[in-house]
Parts: structure tokens; sequence; C-alpha cells
């Protein structure tokens, strides 16, 4: 990962376009980013405060005591350590390094460091809450553009993430039974992922009436005849997020279920066909909402047909009707067009797509016509 680190900030240096300005990131994904280096504190304490501070020579990440050699594993010499907090271990056989109070003393000392004749600092996100020492200004929109297109490296591990996303949704889908629970098919999805080297991030496994609720947890409840079985799933790997849908049917499907679902599928189906380089966001958004509606849900009403994906589940460009941003070569989009109805059920079918200098690849493959489910 550190290649890949490497390559992202001299991607930031490069889009500010001034070798004197220090680059301050703070959030998980623009840490990670930078550095390489992704901390599991994350995971157990929301409050956890670290920073990677970069100009175009050097770099300092700025962490817990505890993150202190994972972080060294993951980033190599790359970058320096500032360690704050307490916690032991014994390094009699390593090289001391700066250890700080508190995370603010750290961060503080970071720039210092490398401030030199810096004539100010580019911060991840608007906020006054960075140490005075120089001009600081809000860069957040210099992360949002270099992470909007990805670089070969990232491709490969989204498109690694993809594949093996939709072999843990294949093996559920081939396992499931009228009678198994949807905890059972999330169990066998989550069992692949992690053998696979991801992490499970959401596993929306709704069935039945279920099926309308848009981001739900799977409960015990038991797959039954003509159920609509709806999985939205997505796994981390190295950093990177998947983000796939598919919908199924206990049984014969209902003609009204099988309607919706022909319909959704067909405006997905266009939406994700009219992705290439040079299209707006806004076009595809209508187009897809206009296939839905004409494919016999007349009715249909959606805020977004699709998101960016990356180092978040969810990034930038959304594709609604209010953005218009033009799509690019390099960037990874999620196609999807789905329906809820309470007390009804709900369906969808979502792909991946990288946008290519030629058009586009689809980096997810599973069937996109009606799945049957034994009853």
């Amino acid at each position: 990962m550190s290649e890949l680190a490497r390559r992202n900030r001299k991607k930031l240096i490069d889009l500010i376009g001034a070798g004197d300005r220090l680059i301050v990131a703070t959030t998980p994904e623009h840490i990670f980013y930078c550095s390489g280096y992704r901390s599991m504190g994350y995971d157990t304490d929301p409050a956890l405060r670290m920073a990677v501070v970069i100009d175009a020579d050097h770099g300092i990440l700025i962490g817990h005591k505890a993150d202190h050699w994972a972080a060294v594993e993951a980033m190599g010499d790359a970058l320096d350590y500032f360690a704050y907090g307490a916690f032991f271990f014994d390094e009699r056989d390593v090289a001391p390094s700066a250890g700080f109070k508190s995370f603010d003393e750290a961060l503080l000392a970071a720039i210092q460091q490398l401030s030199g004749d810096k004539r100010g600092i580019f911060y991840d996100r608007a906020s006054d809450d960075l140490p005075k020492v120089l001009t600081v200004t809000d860069g957040s929109a210099v992360f949002r553009r270099a992470r909007a297109v990805k670089n070969t490296l990232e491709i490969d591990l989204m498109r690694e993430a993809s594949a093996l996303t939709e072999r843990a949704l294949a093996r559920a889908l081939k396992e499931a039974r009228a009678g198994m629970s949807e905890a059972d098919l999330t169990a066998v999805i989550a069992s692949e992922m992690i053998i696979d080297g991801a992490q499970p991030g959401f596993i929306v496994v709704t069935s039945g009436e279920r099926s309308a609720l848009a981001d739900a947890y799977s409960t015990t409840r038991r797959l039954r005849g003509h159920d609509i079985v709806r999985i939205d799933v997505g796994c981390r790997y190295n950093g990177y997020w998947s983000d796939t849908a598919r919908s199924a049917f206990v049984g014969e499907p209902r003609k009204d279920a099988l309607l919706a679902f022909t319909a959704t599928a067909a405006g997905q189906d266009v939406g994700r066909k009219l992705v290439k380089p040079g299209i707006s966001t806004d076009i595809v958004f209508r187009e897809t909402v206009a296939t839905v509606r004409a494919s016999g849900l007349p009715d249909y009403q959606r805020h977004h047909v699709g998101h960016g994906l990356g180092l978040e589940s969810h990034e930038y460009p959304t594709i609604s009707a209010a953005n218009n941003v033009t799509l690019e070569p390099g960037m990874v989009l999620c196609i999807e067009a789905p329906y809820y109805r309470p007390g009804w059920g709900g369906v969808m079918t979502e792909d991946t797509i990288l946008v290519t200098k030629d058009g586009a690849e689809f980096f997810t493959h599973l069937s996109r016509e009606p799945i049957i489910i034994a009853a």
C-alpha cells in the first residue's frame, strides 16, 4: 500500500500546483489515501484522532501510540510517525520515535517541522481548529477531485473487491432455500468475504415485507414462498469499497413483484449503459428514472440513481437531477434504481462500473435476470 499512498500524495501536490504548501488530512479516508494506513481504532473509538501532514518531499503521520507499529508496517519508511498518548511496547530492538502528550501537541510539532518557508496549509475540511501557524485554506475540494479519478493501483483493488463480493453473493444465492433465515445468508456472505481477505461492510439481506427497508440489518426471519429477497452488499478490501445488489424470489414471483423488478432493472440497465466519458450525471439520472416509469412504474421517484465509490461506500459524484458532473476516465460508479414500498416489499439491481477512455468496464457480472430460490 505504500506505493499507492505515494502516488496519491503526488497527485494531491500536483493538483494544488504549488510546492510551498502543506497538506493536512484528518478524516480516516484521507489519512488512508495519503499514508496507506487505516487504524482499527476507528471501529472501536469514534473519537480517535489522527492526521497526516505532507509536503512535496516529506510526510508525518500523527496517531496514538497504540497504532505506532501497525502503522509502520503499512507505511514502511515512507512517512515519519509522531505518536501521542500512553501505550507501552518493549522497544529495545527498534529505533525510538517522537512522543507527545496529546494529539494537538503532536500535530503542531509536525506542522512546525515541515512548515519551513511554506506559505500556507491546505486542510481537508473546513474548520478553524488547526493550530494557527500558517494561513489555512479549505482543501476539501482538492481531496474530492483527487479521489474522484482513480489510478491503476486503486482500480485493481476495486476490481478485486467487486469480484470477491460477487463470489460471496453468488454462494449465498446458490445455497439459499425456503426456511433459511436472513441471518443465515448474511453469515455465508460475511464468511466468504473474510476468507478472501476483505472486511464485511454492509450486508443487507431483507425478505418479504422487510425487503422495503432501505438499509436494515438482517434478522432471524425465515424465507417463505413468494418472498422477495433483496440483497445489497459491500466490503472493504485494502481500504477500498465494493457495492452491488441483486433481487431474488422464493419460488414463483408474484406478478406485481416481477413487474416492479422488470421496470427497475430496465431503468438501471439504461443508466449503466450510458456511463462513458463526457456524459453528465444528470442525464444518466433522467434517463434511468424515465425508463423505470415507462416500463411499468409510472409514479416511480428517486433522489439519486447512483454514486461514486472508493475509500467510502458513497463518494462524489452523486448521480442526481441536481448534479451535472461530467464523467471522466478513472471514475468508479455504482448505478442503481431501487424501489421501496413499505408493507409490500422492495427490489433493486446495482452494478459497479469503471469509466474508461473508450467507454466503460463493468466490475460486476452476476445475472441481472430474476433469480429464483427454491421454495
